[in-house]
């Protein structure tokens, strides 16, 4: 395992050089695996960039991916996840039934549900709450601090609630795409198509915990990253 950097200012020329390093590295050594991970919206660019770098203007063994796209193929490859992955709107609907159930529960949210664009708001920051590894426990925290600002108390009390529900509603059935990182990190170990290859991140202005998780487990089973 070793982990390499390189650094510049913006504009420097970092993934030009890094594309390159790529290409003719994995022309040297044609039997090992090299993974570009980037943001979602950059991976079909990042495919063409790496093929106009590549002195054949092609490539067998380099493959641009973003996290969740490798998050699938590893679920693929080693069978370990079979829970259906739930859509931005799959859990809009959840959340909007679970809001539902609990409106009687509901101090402040429970006369905003019905507004547009609110069971929106909700799914924003529990999407966030998962990222970011935030546990129903570390909530209950939270509340235990607020409980000098009422406005604030109540609101999070709320958030908690939806927050618990939904997660239990989802338990054993679905998966939503913030956690499937959370579950790669888990099962990396099992992964022949991880084991012994070589990790490239590039795009990225910053990580989220769940992500540095990943990247910890990822520097165990890769030869570099």
């Amino acid at each position: 395992m070793s982990l390499q950097f390189i650094m510049g200012p913006s504009g420097s020329g970092k993934s030009h050089s890094l594309y390159e390093w790529v290409t003719k590295e994995s022309l040297k050594h044609p039997d090992k695996r090299y993974l570009v991970i980037v943001p979602e919206q950059f991976t079909m660019q990042t495919q063409k960039d790496l093929v106009m770098a590549s002195p054949r203007k092609g490539i067998m063994n380099v493959e641009a991916l973003s996290f969740h796209r490798l998050a699938q193929r590893v679920f693929e490859e080693t069978g370990e996840n079979r829970r259906m992955i739930l859509s931005d709107v799959g859990k809009n609907f959840v959340i909007r039934k679970v809001a539902g159930e609990q409106e009687e529960n509901l101090t402040v949210l429970g006369s905003y549900l019905r507004k547009m664009g609110y069971i929106s708001e909700i799914k924003s920051i529990i999407s966030e709450f998962t990222q970011y590894d935030i546990q129903p426990q570390q909530l209950e925290e939270m509340l235990e601090k607020a409980k000098e600002t009422p406005g604030l108390y109540y609101k999070l009390s709320d958030i908690r609630l939806i927050y618990e529900k939904f997660r239990e509603c989802l338990e054993e059935k679905y998966i939503t795409g913030e956690e499937m990182l959370e579950v790669l990190a888990g099962v990396i170990g099992s992964s022949k198509l991880l084991a012994g290859s070589v990790i490239v991140l590039d795009g990225f202005t910053g990580f989220t915990p769940v992500q540095n998780k990943l990247l910890r487990e990822l520097l165990k089973v890769c030869d570099d990253v």
